[in-house]
């Protein structure tokens, strides 16, 4: 092989193991729920008995370690967009710090209720809807069950998820996002809310086959 062959096979190789450049896309990135292992973040203090933060998954059991006092605190923590970084139960305030806020080690025990952390990107079975039974009652994410609102009920996903459900019967789609526990009947995989129910046109059968594609994993 000649010497000009040769440089044009070694820069083909070259090219060819070169990582890539410009932006990668993450095509399954909502696939996993919002638990940071560990993360520096500002805590403050609110009037409630419970924590409540913005970046970590619903209900998920955290350590959080003082960078002032060096104190630690474990902790179970509600999500809620509203609250920026942290924030604590009023009563830890001498015990963490003295300030009004403070900068923290947060580190996740537990993510979610039940540590899921990823979510299938197809979940399939049967559904079911409940409607003026259970309006208004507080669902396991702790806002009240709107039947009108488009909204489901799954044993397991982590609270947040967004699904577009696919009725296997007419083809009709929607959706919801998993607010709630259930269903607990045997042979049942997802619990739809009345308003979502009437958008998938299942009202004639009650029980329909499904296929959901998981949007987001955890809110």
């Amino acid at each position: 092989m000649k010497l000009g062959a040769l440089a044009i096979v070694a820069l083909i190789l070259l090219v060819s193991c070169a990582p890539p450049t410009g932006r990668v896309r993450y095509v399954h990135e909502g696939l996993v729920a919002p638990c940071p292992r560990e993360v520096v973040m500002r805590v403050r203090y609110c009037p409630t008995k419970y924590a409540y933060s913005d970046r970590i998954q619903h209900l998920s059991k955290i350590k959080v370690v003082s960078l002032e006092t060096g104190k630690s605190l474990t902790i179970s923590v509600r999500k809620n967009s509203s609250v920026k970084g942290l924030c604590i139960p009023k009563k830890y305030k001498y015990f963490m710090s003295k300030g009004s806020s403070f900068r923290a080690k947060v580190r996740v025990l537990r993510c979610g209720e039940n540590n899921v952390k990823k979510c299938p990107r197809y979940i399939r079975g049967y559904a079911s809807w409940y409607g003026p039974k259970f309006h208004g009652r507080r669902t396991a994410s702790g806002t009240r069950f709107n039947m009108h609102d488009y909204v489901a009920a799954h044993r397991t996903l982590p609270l947040g998820t967004v699904l577009l459900v696919k009725n296997l019967k007419n083809g009709k789609t929607v959706k919801v996002k998993v607010l709630d526990r259930g269903p607990y009947v045997r042979g049942r995989h997802l619990d739809l809310s009345r308003a979502a129910a009437e958008r998938l046109g299942m009202f004639s059968d009650g029980v329909i086959p499904f296929v959901a594609e998981v949007i987001r994993c955890g809110g």
